[in-house]
């Protein structure tokens, strides 16, 4: 039975409770965000990212075999890349990091004007980076690029960028305790309030909680993972006001460590993948583009393909926002030779035009060439 003193005590918390319930600011650019990233994810394209740092991307080309001379080089291939004829049949949009977003061709046309040209949408990379979380396990980081956010996104739309993507990486390493809850907290808070930020900016957050697959865990523990990172985003999404149907999610699939000795299938990761997303990823949310990690080019390929071949509940676009699963042909066949760039381009092309049929379920292993032969999913077998 309800006493006299218990009565009131409810309603104070009754009261309290409504008082913390309030309606986010209306978004200025909602329509906009949302038809943006509908087109990001439209059918049989998706998201090409070239935003390396100069130390990844030198070792990128090292790896190749190649050596880049100097800031030029870079600049020669992106160029490159960008400058390839029919990639707006396969590709949605174009990831560039801050500086490149404000690159010209040699003959003076910007880069943005050359994705434009081909509906590419631009997108800009707008964490700078990260470094170790102060009181978290050693080689757990946190994000760096929240303070004065605002006015470079606001520089960055004038540019011609409609979104904007964010980086934060979450360790597995379970004899540390990784992850911890400091690290997730820290992650996904930070990735919400950036997110609501490139909102009213008007760029459509493409936000990469990157679970990393270094260490030796199976993929059931990436994927369990995996489930509480993405229900801890969505959750300080919903915080933080953030608008679902213009914004999209760039995750890792769901792979064994490196270092793990078992073995896993095109088709498994395809059944973890969907399952994880269909566990925590709202309905509203439009698309989301894969990050293929340590995949070679025609493994990521597969493992898409597999997805899309899923009857899953989810309505999102299941597509590409591959880096170096979509380079590594290119920059072998480039080679930092001007004679072999059409070479290049159109090895770039082969293998988007891959993950554009991978993202429709249709991909035929083996049709489209690489020289990619990295062999992630392998194990020990």
């Amino acid at each position: 039975m309800t006493t006299a003193l218990q009565a009131p005590r409810q309603r104070t918390y009754s009261r309290r409770i409504q008082a913390k319930v309030t309606v986010p600011v209306p978004l200025e650019y909602a329509a906009e965000l949302a038809a943006t990233a509908s087109a990001l994810v439209a059918p049989g394209k998706g998201v090409l990212s070239i935003d390396e740092s100069p130390p990844t991307l030198r070792s990128r080309f090292e790896r190749a075999g190649i050596e880049l001379a100097d800031d030029d080089d870079a600049i020669k291939y992106r160029e490159l890349v960008v400058a390839t004829p029919d990639l707006g049949t396969y590709v949605s949009g174009c990831v560039l990091s801050a500086d490149a977003l404000f690159e010209e061709t040699e003959g003076g046309t910007p880069f943005v004007d050359l994705l434009a040209a081909q509906n590419i949408l631009p997108g800009v990379r707008v964490d700078c980076g990260d470094v170790q979380l102060p009181g978290a396990v050693e080689g757990e980081t946190c994000s760096r690029g929240l303070d004065g956010l605002e006015e470079r996104a606001a520089l960055y739309r004038e540019q011609g960028a409609r979104f904007a993507k964010w980086r934060g990486k979450i360790l597995i390493d379970d004899s540390r305790g990784a992850p911890s809850f400091l690290a997730l907290k820290e992650t996904c808070w930070t990735m919400a309030r950036t997110a609501r930020t490139l909102q009213e900016c008007g760029l459509v957050p493409l936000l990469e909680p990157a679970v990393l697959s270094d260490g030796d865990h199976t993929i059931e523990r990436a994927a369990e993972v995996q489930e509480r990172v993405y229900v801890d985003v969505f959750r300080a999404l919903a915080e933080n006001g953030v608008f679902l149907e213009g914004c999209l999610l760039k995750p890792m699939m769901s792979t064994p460590g490196t270092q793990c000795p078992e073995a896993a299938t095109p088709e498994l990761v395809a059944a973890y993948s969907v399952r994880t997303l269909e566990r925590t990823v709202p309905s509203a949310v439009p698309g989301v583009c894969f990050n293929a990690g340590p995949l070679g080019e025609e493994e990521a390929s597969l493992c898409l393909d597999a997805m899309n071949r899923i009857e899953r509940k989810g309505p999102w676009s299941v597509t590409f926002g591959f880096a170096s699963s979509l380079q590594t042909s290119c920059i072998k066949t480039w080679a930092g030779a001007l004679d072999n760039s059409g070479a290049a381009q159109q090895a770039l092309i082969a293998r988007c035009r891959a993950n554009g049929e991978a993202n429709l379920g249709k991909y035929a292993p083996g049709s489209q060439p690489t020289l990619d032969t990295a062999r992630s999913l392998a194990g020990d077998a």
